[in-house]
């Protein structure tokens, strides 16, 4: 079995709230640009969240990618696992995110769901260089293997 990688640094005597989610990574074109989330306040990430009560990872990345980026997809393989440490933006909570993050075609685009966020096609390595979180940049790193 391969050990997750581990992002962010875990801080004693903080108690974090784990947040299990799955992410997408889609290309345009091969390894040409790939698409990325930028929401209202400038942060890009990979589409894809937090898995809801009785969702699988599969139907999580589906269901956010079709709110989020308004694409329906095609999951085609698991690149992998990652975790990562963060503390929330306000400052007032500390979260271990556990991710899946799998490689997908679109197949067809609609409205996003979600109007705040803007679907943004950026090449790897400028993405890798605007992402929040390390393990989104992690997922992108691998899937280019």
């Amino acid at each position: 079995m391969q050990i997750s990688p581990v992002f962010g640094v875990k801080e004693e005597g903080r108690e974090y709230v784990k947040r299990m989610g799955s992410y997408a990574v889609i290309y345009k074109n091969k390894t040409d640009e790939v698409a990325l989330v930028k929401n209202a306040k400038g942060h890009y990430f990979l589409p894809g969240g937090g898995i809801k009560e009785g969702e699988s990872l599969e139907e999580c990345i589906s269901r956010e990618c079709i709110e989020e980026i308004g694409f329906k997809v095609n999951i085609k393989k698991c690149i992998g696992s990652a975790i990562q440490y963060f503390q929330s933006p306000n400052h007032h909570k500390y979260y271990l995110s556990e991710a899946y993050f799998y490689m997908c075609d679109r197949e067809e685009q609609q409205h996003p769901a979600e109007k705040e966020n803007t679907l943004v096609w950026m090449k790897p390595n400028e993405a890798t260089k605007r992402l929040v979180y390390e393990h989104h940049k992690w997922a992108i790193l691998n899937s280019l293997e």
